[in-house]
């Protein structure tokens, strides 16, 4: 006995091993405001051993402290099968690697809300391309992940020094702890994903709608587990294989949607004519018509707000692939993927593109980007989407950088003078990045009166208005272009924003700007990005229906005088006021009429629900109907793109 105990008490260094990761794993919980556990430390080892004993204490169970705990058994015990150097070395690589993922989760989540993916990390050769803006979502206490990870090392270098070796315990003693931590480990995982499967989670999980709610129900390093194991079932055990009646009753849906379209009042409009896409780096709609000390922020896209076609309740659906899937929606009208960018997982599929459509009908096709072809896949995707010219970083003339790569200013002058000789028609896309976070502007190009909007806490908002005002700058001396080659009469000209700033509830100034105090106003106003449209031959005109990018595609091909309803579109004709919806990768939705922000847990009945006109919550029976039409799309494009069907439809 007096062996076992004092082999028992030689433990200790597992013990805070395992409280330490404990610890990152609750750092973690506080950046993502996600419940840890609602129970102070005592109250929790009261009722976990009420538990333990047979007790009924659900207290333990809200909150993923319980599987927080499971996990990291399940991930170290082995290490109780170690003693002396190789314990401490096995024990600190293991605390590299863990904090190592623990701190890239949290830095990500500041940015994308959400959880690194296995097929997220598929993309870490751009995470050096990314470094700058990573660097910026640096915080101070971020440091207290690594801390512990320095310390191990100092130690063990001073012990692997040491010619004395303590006197190692027997095999058997080490392997009967690592099978009872097993053991525990085990039951603290299972009984909590259990309980949570039960309680309505198995649909959110097997959908995996959002990373963040995978991890509600298994903790941070059990998500992990779980997104590797999914990965390998998806992609190499029991890849996905449609069968005929499948494929047949997506095909069916689509013709169900086609039915419904009719022409618009543009239809037509400008068939014929050149289209130029402008798609701006996180340009959102509360920048447009608001002032910063009587100084209009984008008095040019407002100007041309004001003669052309706007939409001001027009909102983004981008998910992890950001820029990349801003594009794809307005490619293709599929749903980006909830598992990654569908740039770099699907790159290959068959798609019925609009640069494809356009091409048939003898439009040259091509995108300005000014960074590296790599990136996101483009050049593998592009020509999948009917894309003849890719301009990348190369193929651009030296400029002065801002951010990623030379200046939007520049981007769009040498893209103007391109397109100038261009055979017509001609089809460009134009994807700006000088506006891309952190929204570092050089001194001399601040050119906004930000007196009032200073302190470090807020400096990303002030960046960021400096920075739309400079690019909107750019794009006013674009347009101006166009106008005096006389190619403006002569083109279908779209401007809209890509995704959100990343900025968060958190950045005071943002929401004191937004007004963005409430949930609803949060989530409308980071959702709202807007569209402008210069249709040769339009009057203006204000839409105030919802509409998405989603709609994109169909809408821009029926102005251009084509048929929307025979190609394979998820989105609507964008003049259909009564049917305006935009449907989030996470299920939530804007309609005219209703907001409906899911809960993060996935259950339904936990979401809110909202009648937009008054913010007044609703009970939830209010919004099923457009949140079932939005699952059914999602469900659609889900299938589409990992079963590759357009390929298999039926001509």
């Amino acid at each position: 006995m007096k062996t076992a105990g004092k082999f028992l008490l030689n433990q200790w260094d597992y013990a805070l091993f395992v409280l330490l990761l404990l610890g990152k794993v609750y750092y973690f919980s506080n950046v993502s405001d996600t419940v840890f556990t609602t129970l102070g430390p005592f109250a929790f080892v009261g009722e976990l051993a009420t538990w333990a004993f047979g007790g009924n204490s659900d207290g333990i169970f809200e909150g993923v402290l319980l599987i927080s705990i499971g996990t990291i058994l399940l991930g170290t015990f082995w290490l109780l099968l170690l003693s002396g150097r190789k314990r401490l070395f096995w024990m600190a690589i293991t605390n590299l690697v863990l904090s190592f993922i623990i701190l890239a989760d949290t830095l990500y989540f500041r940015y994308f809300e959400d959880i690194i993916s296995v097929t997220v990390l598929m993309q870490m050769r751009q995470v050096g391309d990314v470094g700058e803006s990573i660097f910026a979502l640096f915080r101070l206490s971020d440091a207290l992940l690594l801390v512990d990870v320095i310390v191990m090392a100092i130690l063990w270098v001073m012990i692997s020094r040491k010619k004395a070796i303590a006197q190692a315990p027997s095999r058997w003693a080490k392997a009967g702890t690592a099978l009872v931590v097993l053991m525990l480990g085990w039951q603290l995982t299972t009984v909590p994903f259990n309980k949570s499967m039960e309680d309505g989670g198995a649909w959110q999980f097997n959908k995996l709608i959002s990373n963040m709610r995978v991890y509600n129900f298994t903790g941070l390093l059990g998500f992990h587990g779980a997104n590797i194991t999914r990965y390998i079932d998806d992609n190499f055990i029991n890849r996905k294989v449609y069968s005929e009646d499948e494929i047949s009753e997506a095909q069916d849906w689509f013709d169900g949607r086609n039915a419904e379209r009719v022409p618009g009042p543009y239809s037509g409009m400008a068939e014929g004519k050149n289209v130029i896409v402008l798609q701006v780096e996180a340009l959102q709609n509360f920048v447009m018509n608001r002032e910063v000390n009587g100084e209009e922020i984008t008095p040019n896209l407002n100007r041309l707000a004001r003669e052309n076609l706007y939409f001001p309740n027009f909102y983004e659906q981008t998910a992890l692939g950001r820029t990349s899937d801003a594009e794809f929606l307005l490619n293709t009208s599929l749903y980006p993927t909830a598992e990654g960018s569908a740039y770099m997982l699907y790159a290959e599929n068959t798609f019925d593109a609009l640069p494809s459509i356009l091409k048939e009908q003898g439009y040259g096709t091509n995108v300005f980007h000014p960074y590296k072809p790599s990136f996101w896949n483009r050049y593998i995707i592009y020509p999948q989407l009917g894309i003849d010219r890719f301009y990348s970083e190369g193929d651009f003339d030296e400029a002065e950088v801002i951010g990623w790569s030379i200046n939007d200013e520049a981007l769009l002058d040498q893209a103007l003078e391109e397109m100038a000789g261009f055979e017509e028609p001609f089809h460009s896309q134009i994807v700006t990045l000088t506006s891309h976070h952190p929204f570092e502007m050089p001194e001399d190009l601040q050119l906004l009166n930000t007196e009032g909007y200073n302190g470090y806490q807020d400096r990303h908002f002030k960046n960021y208005l400096q920075s739309i005002h400079y690019v909107d700058r750019a794009i006013g001396k674009f347009v101006e272009g166009l106008e005096q080659k006389g190619m403006l009469d002569d083109t279908l000209l779209v401007i809209y924003g890509d995704h959100s700033t990343g900025m968060t509830a958190n950045t005071k100034k943002f929401v004191e700007f937004t007004d963005s105090k409430d949930p609803l106003a949060y989530f409308e106003t980071n959702k709202n990005v807007p569209l402008i449209l210069h249709v040769p031959g339009a009057e203006p005109k204000i839409f105030s229906q919802v509409a998405s990018q989603l709609d994109l595609a169909p809408s821009l091909l029926d102005i251009l005088g084509g048929d929307p309803g025979q190609h394979y579109f998820i989105g609507r004709n964008m003049w259909e006021a009564e049917d305006g919806r935009a449907t989030f990768r996470d299920g939530s939705f804007i309609t005219n009429e209703l907001s409906f922000i899911a809960a993060s847990d996935g259950i339904y009945d936990n979401g809110s629900c909202f009648w937009r006109i008054t913010g007044e919550e609703m009970d939830v029976e209010a919004c099923k109907e457009p949140f079932k039409e939005g699952s059914k799309e999602l469900q659609i494009s889900d299938d589409v793109l990992r079963g590759d069907l357009l390929e298999k439809f039926e001509p």
